[in-house]
């Protein structure tokens, strides 16, 4: 299962891999896909194998879920590096310029040109 965390939001990496776990948490398993199909060549858990339709719906909701956080991954390329940020915070302190200095202007750009979105957070 791959997963991204961001503000101790821990959330999902589309993938079949993720949408078996979460439908079928620690099961163990050996999958084969062909044509859209899933075929479980070895299974072990309590409970059947999900079904295609439960998987496919599990990854609609991973896909809504990953998007939703796609500013927070496009903020992340465009932030400068903790050295830089930690400089231009450096010489906006010593310029007595917080509240309109260098740092404040580079992330809030970058924070207006990616904004959060309006909607409520998705259900994780």
């Amino acid at each position: 299962m791959a997963f991204r965390k961001f503000n101790n939001i821990e959330y999902p990496v589309p993938g079949v891999d993720t949408a078996i776990q979460y439908l079928r948490p620690g099961c163990k398993y050996d999958l084969s896909a062909e044509n859209g199909n899933y075929y479980f060549l070895e299974w072990q858990h309590d409970s059947k194998p999900p079904t295609k339709e439960e998987i496919q719906a599990e990854l609609l909701r991973e896909v809504g879920v990953y998007e939703y956080y796609v500013y927070e991954r496009n903020r992340e390329k465009q932030y400068p590096d903790l050295k830089e940020q930690l400089d231009m915070l450096y010489h906006d302190i010593m310029e007595d310029n917080l509240n309109n200095g260098r740092w404040i202007q580079t992330i809030t750009a970058i924070k207006e040109s990616n904004p959060k979105p309006d909607k409520p957070e998705p259900k994780l």
